[in-house]
């Protein structure tokens, strides 16, 4: 009898020890005391320092210069310690500060101090300088070839653009380069390469004045237009665009130009040598074909390509040994019309300027690397002139998928065909070696897209 009473009474303990552990369980869970789901948690994270990058800056005139704000707690303020040389907007969209100065006379410097919403500050330290190029705006001048009026140019007729590079006193600042770029119109820009003479971007260096020129031909039967030209001091950043007119004239009765214009100057192989066999090929356009090329200088050169008989055709001149100094070219069309004086090109060869010899010039290839549509490399051939350098040059294909004829390439004209391309797609290198020491290398590529 005595162990039944027992047992009842243990029971008794065990359930009140259960309903203990139920709510200590339930009080660590948090229900109903109001504790935390877990109190080991990590609380708001602690902003960063506010910072500004860069904290010294350099803005022009009139050109977009950012700052960017990193840390502290955004949003973010900003404020100018001189408002009338470099204002800023107040409220600071995102993490980037937009500045764009006011002109100046002079450097002026100005701290722009950038303010969280808790109150932090950071400074940034700007110095705004007057942004060259804005002497006089783009010039526009043709060069003879046509008479339509003032700063208008033909179809097929060429012209200049020229920019000053000026400092804050209005001097000129030289050995500045200046990027020209065609915007928009049936116009290209003269080049100093013979073998690719007309791009659309070139890159002209200041003279002693600040003076950039940079030399403009219009496209043969370009209609009448408004066209666009913009230089870029690439220093500072600094853009000007200008506009000039393009005039419809496709009946040759007031333009005869050829490119490329001024002087082609050629290098011989050492200090007593002049050079043979460099090949520098000139374009006709304007007036009426067929037309008459002379040299003027009897001997020096030999020509190929004469008469010219088509409108942007061209002729090539090849060196032969005979050293000379501005040869000019007599240029008539099949009317007598002629090329205006300034606009006649002038071909010098020289002795080489190196003792014991010549630095001969840097390869170049063209026409361009050829970019062809789809699936239409295989069975093609594509023909390719090199300019300067030494001869012989070697061929090389990566990847080795194609011929080059003739490989070596050793006389001159130095054209050489590419055939036997098999892929249909993919780009084709062509690598090109000289004999020179140091060699030169160049390249040339065909890509099918």
């Amino acid at each position: 009898m005595t162990d039944n009473r027992l047992f009842p009474a243990c029971l008794r303990a065990l359930a009140g020890f259960a309903a203990l552990v139920g709510v200590l369980a339930l009080s660590a869970c948090g229900g109903g005391s109001g504790a935390p789901n877990n109190p080991y948690a990590p609380g708001p994270a602690t902003p960063g320092p506010l910072t500004v990058l860069p904290n010294a800056a350099t803005a022009y005139s009139g050109i977009p210069t950012t700052l960017t704000v990193s840390g502290g707690t955004p949003p973010y303020r900003a404020f100018s310690s001189d408002a009338s040389v470099l204002p800023v907007t107040q409220a600071v969209p995102g993490d980037t500060v937009l500045l764009l100065a006011n002109n100046v006379g002079a450097d002026t410097t100005v701290t722009v101090t950038i303010q969280d919403s808790a109150g932090h500050a950071a400074p940034a330290t700007v110095a705004v300088k007057a942004a060259p190029l804005l002497a006089n705006g783009i010039t526009i001048t043709p060069n003879g070839d046509c008479t339509v009026g003032a700063s208008t140019l033909c179809s097929g007729g060429t012209g200049t653009a020229t920019v000053v590079v000026a400092a804050a006193g209005g001097g000129g600042i030289a050995g500045r380069q200046v990027r020209f770029e065609v915007i928009f119109g049936a116009y290209q820009l003269q080049t100093s390469n013979p073998a690719l003479p007309l791009a659309s971007t070139i890159t002209v260096v200041t003279d002693s004045s600040g003076t950039a020129v940079a030399g403009i031909a219009v496209n043969v039967n370009a209609p009448t237009q408004v066209a666009s030209i913009r230089a870029t001091d690439v220093t500072s950043g600094n853009q000007l665009t200008g506009q000039f007119l393009i005039q419809e004239v496709t009946d040759g009765s007031q333009i005869l130009s050829v490119i490329p214009t001024g002087t082609v100057t050629i290098d011989g192989p050492s200090a007593t040598e002049c050079s043979t066999g460099v090949a520098v090929v000139y374009h006709i356009y304007g007036g009426t074909p067929p037309y008459k090329v002379d040299a003027t200088f009897s001997g020096v050169v030999t020509l190929a390509g004469v008469p010219v008989t088509t409108n942007g055709g061209s002729f090539t001149a090849t060196t032969n040994g005979a050293c000379f100094q501005n040869m000019q070219y007599a240029i008539s069309d099949a009317t007598g019309r002629t090329i205006p004086g300034g606009s006649s090109p002038l071909l010098t060869n020289e002795l080489g300027k190196a003792s014991g010899g010549g630095t001969p010039s840097p390869i170049t290839v063209s026409p361009p690397p050829v970019l062809t549509p789809a699936n239409t490399c295989t069975g093609q051939t594509y023909t390719f002139t090199i300019v300067g350098g030494t001869a012989p040059f070697n061929l090389a294909f990566v990847p080795n998928v194609g011929t080059a004829t003739p490989n070596p390439v050793t006389t001159s004209p130095f054209t050489f065909s590419v055939t036997g391309l098999t892929n249909a797609s993919g780009l084709h290198t062509i690598n090109i070696t000289d004999a020179s020491t140091p060699q030169l290398t160049a390249s040339t590529s065909v890509t099918c897209q």
